[in-house]
């Protein structure tokens, strides 16, 4: 049993047998006894649940390893139930085929142990390949590193809309009661990650790419249904309404309704079914821009093409219709 667990890795896991062995060993090159990883079963039938079972059987610290397992019932349920069980200071999430770039774990543990932000945000790199990772680009969710001004940094967050939740780490104490939307399938994170940025008060932003982010056609990100679209529908229509995240400051909010207007714009573009863009979408997209107009982190030519979506979208089929 451990005995002082500063961070808690959830790690739902479903379907993942391809890449699953590369990011436990990744998670094991690390593990301190200050780490709890909580492995979460979505149900998974592929072999990923024997690969963490003989991965915690060989482990040199098996007490680390936490292994749930429950029906399939989504990532949103999977990531809640591990939070539930998650016994650190500090939560942070893992994707199953992702992987940690070294020095991901002691970086984490000092920044908690020296400043005990409220919120802890990473660099992470995208790959195909995990043989290309060292030529990768870094990317991070600011220009500075160590503590940042809350409104300048959520903002920030706002604005460049990458709501990955193993972006993130967050002190429990902070949000004892946070979940993901149960059911929600695509853009569950930036359904719930507002939550965090409203309680904290205290961000740090580490600026080293400490995170390995997996591209593939399997991805939920290349993989949108149409029922996960009009979940999304949804969620933009309640935060426009403001019945959602009552408490977002209008900047805020009027930021997250343009990338999430031009996100569904981007979606009705992509399904080749479609012969007419909805009319009450566009109305909503109108409505937004009119009254963000005067908002620079949004820039002109997408305001201008969810003003006119329908207008956009009539011309790209035509553009289409001419190619075949």
């Amino acid at each position: 049993m451990q005995s002082s667990v500063l961070l808690s890795l959830v790690v739902p896991f479903y379907h993942a047998a391809d890449y699953f062995s590369q990011l436990l060993g990744s998670i094991e090159a690390q593990l301190t006894e200050q780490v709890q990883i909580v492995l979460i079963c979505d149900g998974a039938s592929d072999g990923s649940l024997e690969i963490a079972r003989q991965h915690m059987a060989s482990s040199a610290m098996p007490e680390c390893y936490l292994l749930l397992c429950q029906h399939n019932s989504g990532v949103s349920a999977a990531r809640n139930n591990g939070i539930k069980h998650a016994t650190g200071d500090y939560i942070g999430f893992v994707d199953a085929d992702d992987v940690l770039l070294p020095g991901y774990v002691e970086a984490v543990l000092q920044v908690i142990q020296q400043h005990q932000p409220d919120l802890i945000e990473l660099g992470y790199k995208r790959f195909i390949n995990e043989a290309a990772i060292a030529q990768s680009k870094a990317r991070y969710l600011h220009k500075n590193s160590g503590w940042l001004a809350k409104d300048k940094a959520v903002t920030n967050v706002f604005k460049i809309n990458q709501w990955f939740s193993w972006l993130r780490i967050y002190r429990k104490k902070i949000a004892m009661d946070f979940q993901f939307p149960v059911g929600v399938a695509f853009c569950e994170d930036v359904m719930a990650l507002p939550d965090l940025y409203l309680a904290a008060q205290r961000l740090y932003h580490l600026r080293l790419p400490l995170y390995g982010y997996r591209e593939h056609q399997a991805s939920a990100s290349f993989n949108v249904k149409a029922e996960h679209q009009q979940q999304l529908h949804n969620f933009f229509t309640a935060l426009e309404q403001k019945q959602a995240y009552p408490a977002l400051q209008p900047k805020w909010r009027h930021i997250l309704l343009l990338n999430l207007a031009y996100l569904l714009y981007k979606l009705q573009l992509d399904n080749k079914s479609l012969q007419s863009f909805p009319v009450r979408l566009a109305q909503q997209c109108k409505s937004v821009v009119r009254k963000s107009w005067w908002l620079p982190q949004f820039s002109v030519r997408k305001k201008i093409q969810l003003a006119f979506t329908s207008y956009f979208f009539n011309r790209s089929r035509a553009k289409d219709e001419r190619k075949k």
